[in-house]
This record gives structure tokens, sequence and C-alpha cells, in this order.
């Protein structure tokens, strides 16, 4: 264990330490049911503060790669869902030819969860939904890009399914992408273009049209491609 810590002084600590955690685990280095030291003793290999440590293995918990037992200490899990979904994703880069490979995923994933949340969401699910394009818009009045309303907006939408898998799924696939998502939102036109097709399948989920929901988040997935990762995009919407 202590040999594959070495010392992450200067970079931005927790996330270094959390990228360490599940380089080791992808390893084997870290198996399932393995006990981490005292959060004093991992500070001291990592020869970074207790607070950067107590950060990571939060954020380690959050994805479901590690469980605390009160009274008997902190332990790999990596047989939850949760885990699967983070280690999955976990080594992707942001590469254009990772980048295809994931909005390939997207396509085949995505205009089916939306078609199932047209079929499924609750009114309170579709006032969420409302809710955060309301924020999406403010951001973009703001001159920011909506990223951070674009993300809530596709986990919203995976949560109207009701399918916990699927909601695992879709949240690993988002935290990959968010920061390709970024840079493309900064292309003059492209956040109101996301909130108008986040509209346009907001308005089938409302309406139960699965069919709708499926060809409206299609285009959504389209318009919103970085060019970088598919040249065309910009053409396919406008031949639309």
């Amino acid at each position: 264990m202590q040999s594959g810590l070495q010392n992450l002084e200067g970079k931005r600590l927790h996330e270094a330490i959390v990228q360490r955690f599940h380089a080791l685990i992808q390893q084997g280095t870290l198996e399932h049911g393995a006990k981490l030291p005292a959060e004093r003793v991992l500070a001291e290999q990592l020869k970074v503060s207790r607070g950067s440590v107590r950060e990571a293995i939060r954020t380690l918990e959050l994805q479901g790669l590690v469980v605390s037992k009160h009274g008997s200490g902190t332990f790999i899990d990596t047989q939850s869902l949760s885990a699967v979904a983070t280690l999955m994703t976990s080594s992707l880069g942001a590469s254009d030819a990772q980048l295809h490979d994931i909005f390939e995923v997207r396509h085949l994933l995505e205009p089916q969860l939306a078609a199932l949340a047209a079929q499924r969401a609750t009114p309170e699910d579709v006032e969420r939904l409302a809710s955060i394009l309301v924020e999406q818009q403010q951001q973009i009045i703001e001159g920011e890009t909506g990223v951070d309303a674009d993300t809530e907006f596709h986990f919203a939408l995976a949560t109207s399914t009701h399918n916990t898998a699927l909601v695992k799924v879709v949240s690993a696939v988002e935290d990959v992408l968010r920061q390709s998502r970024d840079q493309s939102l900064q292309q003059p036109g492209r956040p109101q273009r996301s909130l108008e097709s986040h509209r346009e399948i907001l308005e089938m989920v409302r309406t139960g049209d699965h069919t709708g929901a499926r060809s409206a988040m299609e285009h959504h997935l389209t318009a919103v491609e970085p060019s970088a990762v598919y040249p065309n995009a910009a053409a396919k919407v406008r031949n639309r």
C-alpha cells in the first residue's frame, strides 16, 4: 500500500489522492475489502494534510469506492454499482478519440433514456426539470456557459426514469464529459442551442411522448457534440 502512495505535494491534493486510489484499485494493489490506514497514517504517507485526506475519502465514499464502518475503519468496496461505474470511466481522458467513443455511448443510451423518462416521469420530476432550465437560462443571461445546469438536467432526466442502474451509468459518463462540455459551450450560440433543445426534450417528457423524447434527445446530442469529435455535427443540425 505505502509503496503505491508517493508524495503528491504540488498537485490539486484531494483530486490527486482520489486518482491515486483509482489507479491502485485498478492495478489490483487495493482489493475489495482491504482496510485503509488511519487518516493520520495516510496523511504522513502522502505528505499532505489530514484535511486533504479527509476530503479525498469523502469523495471516494460518494463514488461508492470505499465504505466507512463505525468503530472498524474504512474499507475498499468495488462491488457496488457506483464503484463499477466510477472505475469504468476514471481512466478516460478528454482526447478526441475517447470523446468519440463516449458520444457513441450517449447516442446509444440517452435517446432511449429520454423515452423512458417520458413514460415514467412524475409531476415532481417534470417540475424539477423545468426549474433546472430556468436556472440554465439565468446562467446564460449572466454570461456563463450554463454547464452546471446542463449537467444537472441530464442527471435529473436519468432520475426521472426511476431506474437506479441508469442513474449510475449516466452520472459516471456525465462526470467524464463535463470538461469537454464546458469547452464546447464556449462556442458562440452553443449555450442557447443547448437550452432550446433541452426545452424540446422537456416538452416531450411533459406530454408523455416517448417517441418525440427519443428524437429530441438525438437532436440535442448532435447539436452539442464538440466539433473536434464530429466535424459535421453543425451541418447535421442545420439540415435537420
